[in-house]
């Protein structure tokens, strides 16, 4: 081997010496690693494509970042200030890691708590710190609690850049996280079949409230739902199936945002409980239903058919659901 060679070689290798090393100190020095979300699957590379991870861990920029980025608010300010896409890779290349996702790794060596990731969800500087939040999710959640999180902003209408030249809305960009596997160069981890059509039997559900609230907003609804008002609204539970029951408004909550929509603080006149409804979830008068396992039905009739649905495009699928907004 060659003196050149050799040194290449050594070089490589105090690298990833350097690197290890930087790893362990900074779990050792961050300060939620103790309560943060379990990592569902590998604990060591965040289910990461193997390859792009010790790209990532041997990155200047990734070195750095375990040095002076020790703690949750000062990895969103760094967001905030360095990351203007998502892509796995700069631009232009295929093998060296963006600065989102050096930070997306940083930030799973930290260990955020539930807290945490839900503040990032919903974070009003950046729309890249939301999206950081979406991929720590994605690549580590147990797949049983994705909806949970990613469900309320299916819809979220704020605009943002994937990557030079291709905006999304984050609601698109969430969609298509829960229902692709390829993500611009690398893969998600799979999600179990069971819980992978559940997810797309949430995503009917949810372009069918999605209709509801267009409705409403193209109308004088929104002018008609006020405090004393009575009205129908969704609800569900471990218990009992998703269906509408009588309830009186009490307060109206307002959009922070102006991508925003109001919500609604409702009292089930049947239970007497009290909960938060968005804008799709309460109307004039009760519409029919599907059940649960006639859109799961639907789900596997389409998957059987190898139908290419992915994102909110797997919604406009079944003719049935526009049959049932209609009602």
């Amino acid at each position: 081997m060659s003196r050149s060679a050799l040194n290449r070689n050594s070089n490589a290798k105090t690298q990833q010496a350097l690197a290890n090393a930087s790893l362990v100190s900074s779990v050792y020095n961050s300060s939620s690693t103790k309560n943060g979300l379990p990592v569902f699957g590998n604990a060591e590379t965040f289910n990461i494509n193997a390859m792009l991870y010790k790209n990532i861990t041997q990155s200047g920029y990734f070195l750095k970042l375990c040095e002076k980025v020790n703690d949750f608010q000062t990895a969103v300010d760094e967001i905030y200030y360095k990351v203007s896409h998502v892509m796995p890779f700069t631009p232009g290349s295929a093998r060296d890691p963006s600065s989102a996702f050096c930070l997306l790794v940083r930030l799973l060596t930290i260990r955020l708590t539930s807290k945490q990731v839900k503040t990032m969800l919903s974070h009003l500087d950046s729309p890249y710190i939301r999206c950081l939040g979406f991929l720590y999710l994605r690549f580590t959640l147990d797949p049983a609690g994705m909806w949970e999180y990613f469900g309320p902003y299916i819809y979220d209408t704020e605009e943002f850049d994937l990557r030079p030249g291709k905006s999304s809305t984050m609601g698109e960009y969430c969609s298509d996280m829960l229902t692709r596997m390829e993500y611009y160069g690398t893969i998600f981890p799979r999600l179990p079949v069971k819980t992978a059509r559940g997810i797309k039997v949430r995503l009917l559900r949810a372009a069918e409230e999605e209709a509801r609230a267009q409705r409403h907003l193209s109308s004088n609804d929104l002018e008609v739902f006020k405090s004393g008002v009575k009205a129908y609204a969704l609800y569900e539970d471990d218990e009992n199936p998703l269906q509408w029951y009588e309830c009186v408004v009490d307060e109206i909550v307002p959009p922070k945002e102006e991508w925003d929509r109001p919500s609604y603080v409702v009292t089930f006149l049947e239970y007497g409980n009290t909960e938060t409804v968005t804008l799709g979830m309460i109307d004039f008068k009760p519409s029919t239903l599907e059940t649960d396992e006639e859109l799961t039905a639907k789900v596997v009739a389409i998957d059987r058919k190898g139908v290419e649905a992915t994102g909110r495009d797997y919604a406009r699928v079944p003719l049935g659901l526009k049959k049932s907004l209609a009602s």
